[in-house]
């Protein structure tokens, strides 16, 4: 890990932990959705960094970073999927695609990708004249993450990730 991915990777557990914190105090999932948000895009950001030069400057990361990983030679992607829970790299692999509309979703809760009038939990929308707050409203991606097994799945491979992250980063 270089000295780049270490300052990421430093943000990206504080995040982290705030998120863990949420999670116990059962935090609205405005909350959690959002510190969830910054964490799966930090943490690509501090895999991007591999490479010693700034990776985009954007809120997508999440995505791009589990095609990194799919894509990283046979030796690497079995040691890591492993890290993250899977007993075959082509588990893993098989499992990238089904769970990516997931992740996409979680890079658009970012206000700067919701647009002006998508969901985001950070602030009320539509910007020009609100009729939905964070706080109240219920998150679709919320109920598919806590409420279905590939989501609970993809929660426990975003821990592994941040957790394990200076054995594959």
């Amino acid at each position: 890990m270089n000295t780049y991915q270490r300052l990421w990777w430093d943000q990206t557990r504080s995040d982290y932990t705030v998120l863990l914190l949420l999670r116990r105090e059962g935090a609205a999932p405005c909350h959690q959705l959002h510190y969830l948000q910054m964490v799966t895009e930090k943490l690509g950001k501090a895999y991007f960094w591999r490479t010693g030069h700034a990776p985009r400057k954007s809120h997508l990361s999440f995505v791009r970073f589990l095609q990194a990983i799919d894509d990283r030679p046979d030796p690497d992607l079995t040691r890591i999927a492993e890290l993250f829970g899977f007993g075959r790299a082509r588990d893993f692999e098989n499992w990238i695609p089904t769970i990516t509309p997931f992740a996409y979703e979680l890079e658009r809760l970012a206000p700067a990708l919701a647009g002006d009038n998508g969901p985001n939990p950070e602030y009320p929308w539509p910007r020009a004249g609100p009729v939905h707050a964070p706080a109240t409203f219920e998150f679709g991606v919320w109920t598919r993450l806590t409420d279905t097994g590939r989501g609970r799945q993809l929660l426990k491979v975003i821990d592994a990730a941040v957790l394990k992250f200076p054995e594959y980063g």
